[in-house]
């Protein structure tokens, strides 16, 4: 490479560089089989099962007449535990999220297939000591103890500021579960921070129980609003968003980092059954998962690009994909868990589940670190 050359030195430094993509900007992909509910016996269908588990990366969905043989990143077979998906899935994107990456883990899957229980833990449960507790509250707790890891090592040279955000898209519309009285949000775009909800409450918090307690209190907005407001939670997303800051004082130089994780337990993928809805309930169940096959088209639509064909992505079709633009075929760490259903009475969305899961699988990202670094004199910061 010709030295002062500044093009192809920023080729490199975001991560552009000619060479073929590293296997570490691949969308990773993990399938976690739902683990059967203590109380069901075989009223569950249990005993008839439709999957069965290869090899940490490989299942098998008993169809006819051929078995289908699907492989992914990671298989989390029913005994896998709570931590162990965490350690899998999570673990390397909260250190990436340090190091100044975003990062965004979806849940997806049918309605009953573990979604919820795998990102947050027994759904009675608002205590998050819970040793069945989620991905979130885990990221949190793992988040945090690097921060102060960090923050010992580094000494008053580096601070840190961590904001939570937790907004729920029903009905193609936005809705803040911290401010349970806020009406439809919009979503807009800034040169700088990209794609971001106008006037969603971010809740400061220094320590993995304070983000707890936000997360709950939204948490229960949810619930509340899938009973009185008709916004039925297994049809809506729920994106939980942490944003970290750092800032390094070297010398007179600042450096500052900025990095999105965002948690995503999205709707329920099920096929709507519902045929008698007319009219406004029509258009409500054809909006509700808008967002979601928004997502399928995208996915397919980036796979397409990825193998060199010339292809118009529809990021804006739908609130989700717009908001999270970045997660997909953008710049972030990316991972997403589909969660399926074991018992033969789902083999239908199982299966569907898995060819969305092995089809976002071959999408490519391109992360790159959000840092400015600037003089001091000219910079006013708000820590």
């Amino acid at each position: 490479m010709a030295p002062g050359s500044k093009t192809e030195l920023r080729s490199v430094t975001n991560g552009q560089s000619n060479q073929p993509s590293n296997e570490g900007d691949a969308i990773k992909v993990f399938v976690r089989i739902r683990p059967p509910a203590e109380r069901s016996g075989s009223a569950d269908g249990e005993q008839n099962l439709s999957l069965s588990v290869l090899s940490s990366t490989s299942l098998r969905l008993h169809s006819n007449p051929e078995p289908k043989t699907f492989t992914f990143d990671h298989v989390a077979d029913v005994d896998t535990t709570q931590e162990s998906v965490f350690a899998t899935v999570a673990k390397s994107i909260v250190e990436s999220c340090m190091s100044g990456y975003n990062g965004t883990i979806f849940a997806y899957g049918q309605t009953g297939s573990g979604k919820t229980f795998t990102m947050m833990g027994p759904s009675e449960s608002d205590n998050f000591s819970h040793n069945l507790r989620g991905v979130i509250p885990r990221s949190f707790e793992y988040l945090f103890s690097l921060i102060d890891r960090e923050k010992e090592k580094a000494g008053a040279g580096k601070s840190f500021l961590s904001k939570c955000s937790f907004i729920e898209i029903y009905n193609e519309q936005i809705y803040d579960l911290l401010d349970s009285a806020s009406a439809g949000l919009y979503l807009r775009e800034h040169i700088k921070k990209g794609v971001f909800v106008v006037g969603a409450v971010e809740q400061v918090v220094t320590s993995a129980a304070e983000a707890y307690q936000v997360l709950s209190g939204g948490w229960r907005n949810r619930r509340v609003a899938s009973t009185s407001m008709n916004r039925e939670s297994s049809r809506s997303h729920a994106v939980f968003t942490i944003t970290i800051e750092s800032m390094e004082k070297c010398n007179e130089i600042v450096n500052i980092r900025t990095s999105l994780l965002n948690l995503v337990d999205l709707a329920g993928s099920e096929r709507q059954k519902d045929t008698h809805a007319e009219g406004m309930r029509l258009k409500e169940a054809g909006n509700i998962n808008r967002s979601l096959s928004t997502l399928g088209q995208v996915i397919t639509a980036l796979v397409d690009v990825g193998n060199g064909k010339q292809r118009h992505v529809s990021y804006r079709d739908s609130k989700l994909t717009f908001l999270l633009r970045d997660s997909l075929g953008g710049n972030a760490k990316t991972a997403i868990i589909a969660n399926v259903h074991p018992g033969s009475r789902s083999f239908g969305e199982t299966l569907s589940t898995l060819n969305f899961a092995q089809r976002a699988k071959l999408i490519k990202n391109k992360a790159v670190v959000n840092e400015d670094t600037q003089c001091l004199e000219h910079h006013h910061h708000h820590h």
